[in-house]
């Protein structure tokens, strides 16, 4: 989608309401040690005071995408004047001053702003919020996942439930609707833009635009049987073959497999959250 808030004709985020996978999903009890985390500095009181802090707004659900755009909150008049870091055409070097690279320029997402595992019941991610949350800048909200599916409900969902992912909203979206949070997942599909073409990717061509990888494995493994193993295992081997030439976006796909069991478009409550330190370092 092109967001025009700040500076004309820049688009500033592909996320969307599709942005995650069309329905169905899966996942398995695979160790919670993908995903660029561990070793992430948080203490286990930091950690536990995000535990179930998602419960106040109700019917929210989670969505997925990474575009390498730049993100809305980079520009400091959508930012209030502390604008989230970029990097250039690879995703790997902070610079500023440039030019989005989905508007023809070379500026991009940095990959460092990749999940964070912080233990087997706490994430933190960073997301698009809708447009008419454009003010929402670096705040944070804490998503705690109920157990069940937007459009249906599975063993990978079921999964989920209890855990908690905070996320800082680093973007925005204008097909994104009041609770839904479209996470920044690499391989989660690229939506209406696709900066990612320098970063040196295996990303197939074909891959679902909107749900990207989990889509693609939701339809070659169909809706039944042992989803749970199933997705998980088809997702993993994706994050290591479209990722093999970066081992910090591959722990960031495999986020997906992994902690977030696999599972699309998973329900939560939600509430606005202190930020955890690891995800203001990274802003």
């Amino acid at each position: 989608m092109t967001i025009t808030v700040g500076q004309a004709n820049q688009p500033k985020s592909s996320s969307s309401a599709k942005s995650s996978s069309s329905v169905k999903s899966s996942s398995s009890q695979q160790q919670q040690q993908s995903s660029s985390s561990q070793g992430s500095g948080q203490t286990d009181a930091e950690v536990a005071k995000y535990v179930n802090a998602g419960s106040g707004g109700q019917g929210g659900w989670a969505t997925r995408y990474w575009d390498c755009c730049m993100p809305s909150c980079a520009w400091n008049e959508n930012s209030g004047g502390n604008p989230t870091k970029t990097c250039d055409a690879k995703g790997k070097n902070p610079v500023s001053g440039g030019q989005n690279i989905c508007a023809g320029g070379q500026q991009t997402t940095c990959t460092t702003q990749m999940p964070i595992i912080a233990s087997d019941k706490v994430a933190y991610a960073f997301a698009a919020v809708p447009a008419a949350d454009g003010g929402k800048c670096g705040k944070c909200f804490a998503l705690t996942f109920t157990g069940k599916g937007k459009y249906e409900t599975k063993a990978n969902h079921e999964a989920l439930a209890g855990k908690t992912l905070v996320v800082m909203a680093s973007n925005i979206g204008g097909d994104v609707s009041h609770g839904q949070f479209d996470i920044m997942i690499p391989g989660g599909g690229f939506g209406m833009f696709n900066g990612c073409s320098q970063m040196g990717w295996n990303i197939p061509n074909n891959t679902t635009q909107y749900g990207g990888l989990l889509s693609d494995c939701e339809k070659e493994v169909g809706y039944d049987g042992d989803l749970l193993n199933k997705r998980k295992e088809c997702l993993t081997k994706k994050c290591n073959s479209a990722f093999a030439s970066d081992t910090q976006a591959k722990e960031g796909c495999l986020f997906l497999a992994t902690w977030m069991e696999a599972a699309g478009n998973p329900e939560h409550t939600f509430k606005e959250v202190e930020c955890p330190q690891a995800l203001r370092s990274k802003w």
